[in-house]
């Protein structure tokens, strides 16, 4: 998987919470060693994704707080 492949539309609607939960079971999974090599490549690839859009949606959380706080000092 490149830095260029988008995220998937079904990941992008996820809230921070939802996608926090899947990457943490898909850690679980791999973690557990249960999986045959195509499945853990396929959840490592996933797993990516939802860190990526987890990332993405602390960054905006973080914009807006930041705004606040500069208006709060004006």
């Amino acid at each position: 998987m490149s830095k260029t492949d988008p995220t998937s539309p079904e990941i992008e609607t996820l809230s921070f919470e939802e996608a926090l939960g899947q990457l943490t079971e898909l850690v679980e999974k791999l973690e557990s060693g249960q999986l045959p090599l195509e499945e853990s490549v396929a959840a490592f690839e996933s797993g990516v994704q939802l860190s990526r859009h987890c990332e993405a949606l602390l960054d905006h959380a973080e914009q807006r707080l930041q705004i606040l706080n500069d208006q709060d000092s004006e």
